[in-house]
């Protein structure tokens, strides 16, 4: 007799407990994960956010409302930019590896790739390369070492 409530109760907190996981926990993860992305991602603000959402819409060609377009930049640039390895924060790293709303085409994934490849430039590390092409300009290579050479070699 006291197995029938407890059924009903069960039965009705299991599907209510569905619901919640399925609409609702992904919208406090978006909430609180594009707060941390948006700061990290935009460091100069809504003029760089907006600058980057008229870019992607000239090569997508309109295609795709703001959120979209932010949704999939913040989740291609976060899982670029943000050391997943380290410590991260929880809704950020929940966030990064759901799946994006949008799917571009390979002409569009390759011109956002081309875009935003060092997107947003760090002030300290600009250059992570040693190879230095002004190094090899025509006003660093002698070209008058053939004299020398050959005085040498004989």
């Amino acid at each position: 007799m006291y197995f029938l409530p407890a059924a009903l109760i069960l039965g009705l907190a299991v599907p209510l407990a569905f619901v919640v996981v399925r609409k609702f926990y992904p919208r406090v993860v978006k909430k609180q994960a594009v707060k941390k992305l948006e700061s990290l991602l935009f460091p100069k603000g809504q003029a760089q956010k907006m600058e980057v959402l008229k870019t992607f819409r000239d090569f997508t060609g309109d295609r795709f409302n703001d959120e979209e377009i932010l949704d999939y930049f913040f989740k291609i640039k976060g899982l670029q930019s943000v050391n997943i390895s380290s410590k991260t924060n929880f809704w950020v790293k929940k966030y990064l590896f759901s799946p994006t709303v949008i799917k571009l085409n390979y002409f569009e994934q390759v011109k956002f790739y081309e875009t935003f490849l060092n997107f947003p430039e760090k002030a300290g590390n600009v250059r992570k390369t040693f190879f230095k092409p002004e190094k090899f300009s025509r006003k660093h290579v002698r070209t008058d070492n053939a004299p020398q050479v050959s005085k040498n070699i004989v």
